[in-house]
């Protein structure tokens, strides 16, 4: 596999405005119930009061599981549930109304998107970044052509005790991206056993198929150029590609990769 230097964002010609991600407050956004009124059509989806609950709830100890248990006890549909866990986000101020709406418009229904929103609400705002990252990629992908095949599709790589996940998969044309995606702060390290495992996890994936493009993504570039040349080394000796830059720009580095592979 050619190798390809994370200085291809320079070639990217694009504009992008990456959205801040805010930590919960404990009011309700601007707008009021307004701000969280329902995005399904589906005659279920709950009251706003009812977000707004469920919302204090999330955000105790063990609250996601027990929003799960309320909402499992209801059994509703998986439209509704991606609604309910959408419009907590947003009274949460994880996410701003628009960007939800065509978020999940785009990715409704997709493999692994109710899981991924429902980790978006706990109250580890690390996780939520990480998780909320992933989305905005899957977001971006799909608003530029692609297919998301999957989202934190679990995978048993054989080298580890436990099945691990992929956080992103995606399809264009003849190609399979299967992506790794992380979002540390510039001052950040990633942990070096950690991204090694996550290279051989990807490494792993459906080995010797020639369709499948494997990636590496960092939000944003670290501020240390040896500690950048050290992951390049890491990612280039496994057949990795690795990519930084924003949701969007990391798209369409990615999509340079499908054409050129």
């Amino acid at each position: 596999m050619k190798r390809i230097s994370i200085f291809l964002i320079f070639f990217v010609i694009i504009i992008t405005h990456p959205i801040q991600s805010f930590a919960y407050k404990g009011t309700i956004a601007s707008g009021g119930l307004k701000a969280i009124a329902a995005i399904s059509k589906n005659h279920n989806v709950l009251p706003a009061e009812e977000i707004v609950k469920l919302s204090k709830l999330s955000q105790e100890a063990g609250g996601t599981r027990k929003v799960g248990q309320v909402l499992g006890e209801r059994n509703l549909p998986n439209e509704v549930l991606q609604d309910t866990f959408m419009r907590i986000a947003i009274y949460q101020n994880k996410i701003p109304r628009k960007e939800a709406e065509l978020m999940y418009f785009r990715l409704g229904n997709t493999p692994g998107f109710r899981t991924t929103l429902r980790k978006v609400i706990g109250n580890s705002d690390a996780g939520t970044a990480g998780h909320l990252n992933e989305l905005r990629i899957a977001d971006a992908a799909s608003a530029r052509g692609f297919k998301v095949l999957g989202i934190g599709e679990k995978f048993n790589d054989g080298l580890k005790r436990a099945p691990t996940d992929i956080d992103l998969i995606l399809k264009r044309k003849e190609k399979t991206f299967v992506i790794e995606a992380k979002d540390y702060a510039s001052k950040s390290r990633l942990p070096l056993d950690k991204y090694r495992a996550d290279l051989e996890t990807l490494k792993a994936y459906k080995k010797g198929d020639d369709s499948v493009v494997r990636v590496f993504t960092i939000t944003n570039k670290p501020n240390d150029p040896r500690y950048l040349k050290m992951l390049q080394h890491e990612a280039d000796s496994r057949g990795v590609q690795l990519i930084i830059g924003k949701p969007a720009e990391q798209i369409e580095q990615i999509k340079i990769l499908g054409e050129i592979l």
